[in-house]
């Protein structure tokens, strides 16, 4: 698209729920809360039964359609927000999906002494096979100078300051949070998709990779998000149904490649931003379970969202990406304040905020007071 990492525009995400609305399986697979399931119609916050060995406990949003009887098996959606949001980030997919006969799940992630985040795509596992996930690996930006600012509690010790999530098992968490929702609502087993904003949408890469939920899943649509580089590793069970939307003017995980021979875009919105693979690569690596659909090209985007809708639509093994202008649009950049004690920014851009203004994000004792909040969530 032509935007940048945010705010997306709200066509954006009614476009993204539309092939979970025309979703058609000839052959439904009921999950065992079929006929058993006695939640109305409508939004309700949950508190998942799932906890980690830390005891921290979670909750998600759930949607119901309006037409939900409980007996019919209906698609499953997950969708997963952006680093420091929460289950209330996506109103337009839930209300779409209420209106167009899917369920949504949105779960909010774990986090520890700082912000909700997903573990996965390398954001805990720097350095990897291409060394250093970002450009400032012993954390000169931060005050004082080498603090790992974004190391988590989960994580123990961060080998550098290139770790940003919760340390977390947050593929148990998405697993626990299917098997719970299979039995406690009518789902058609056979039409369930993930979807994710940003650090959610790094985290479908890993969702698609580990092998406790690389099968359960018909198809994956990240939004803003690549996997980091030297961590782009291919679905475990193609072919499966994938879509990447990724924004042409995005510097924070941008889609271009700053080296064409490397395939590694790299963060600008500062000076010691992360490194993920380009928007290229990522469908380069899928190939495998099917054609790749590349569309730079504002001429290209309608053929590229019918792409995106037959490919969850039908199943078929097609891996498609979008990386394209729509058409003579620009949304521009939201400020952004560099105090140490408040940045107008969320998610990557609210983290380069934060190393920008040289803010100490060191770990909280456990009677410290909890982060603020981010002023916008995403």
């Amino acid at each position: 698209t032509r935007y940048g990492h945010f705010p997306l525009p709200r066509p954006l995400g009614l476009m993204l729920g539309q092939p979970f609305a025309s979703s058609v399986s000839a052959d439904p697979v009921p999950s065992w809360g079929c006929g058993r399931s006695a939640h109305s119609p409508g939004s309700s916050d949950r508190t998942m039964r799932y906890r980690p060995a830390s005891g921290q406990p979670t909750q998600y949003r759930l949607m119901l359609p309006q037409h939900a009887d409980g007996k019919t098996p209906l698609p499953l959606v997950l969708s997963f927000h952006g680093w420091a949001g929460n289950l209330s980030e996506r109103p337009v997919l839930l209300a779409h999906g209420r209106q167009h006969g899917y369920i949504v799940a949105a779960p909010t992630g774990f986090a520890d002494d700082l912000w909700p985040s997903w573990n996965g795509g390398g954001s805990t596992r720097s350095p990897g096979r291409l060394g250093a996930t970002c450009l400032d690996p012993t954390g000169s930006l931060f005050d004082p100078p080498g603090t790992k600012g974004y190391c988590y509690a989960s994580c123990g010790t961060c080998d550098d300051a290139c770790w940003w999530t919760t340390c977390e098992d947050s593929v148990a968490q998405a697993a626990a949070l299917l098997d719970e929702l299979l039995g406690d609502v009518c789902v058609d087993a056979s039409r369930v998709f993930a979807t994710g904003v940003s650090n959610g949408a790094i985290f479908l890469y890993e969702l698609a990779s580990d092998p406790r939920t690389a099968g359960r899943f018909a198809g994956y649509a990240p939004v803003v998000g690549s996997p980091h580089a030297g961590f782009n590793a291919p679905p475990l069970h193609p072919p499966a149904a994938f879509f990447g939307v990724w924004g042409e003017l995005d510097t924070t995980v941008p889609p271009a490649a700053a080296n064409a021979s490397d395939g590694v875009a790299v963060d600008t919105s500062y000076a010691g931003g992360w490194r993920y693979t380009a928007a290229r690569a990522v469908t380069a690596r899928r190939t495998a379970a099917g054609p790749s659909h590349n569309r730079s090209d504002s001429r290209t985007r309608g053929a590229a969202e019918a792409a995106w809708a037959t490919s969850f639509v039908r199943a078929v093994p097609r891996w498609s990406s979008a990386c394209g202008a729509a058409a003579g649009t620009t949304r521009p950049r939201g400020p952004r304040t560099r105090s140490s004690t408040s940045c107008a920014t969320t998610s990557h851009t609210r983290r380069a905020c934060l190393r920008r203004g040289r803010a100490t994000t060191r770990r909280r004792s456990a009677a410290a007071s909890p982060p603020a909040t981010p002023q916008r969530s995403r």
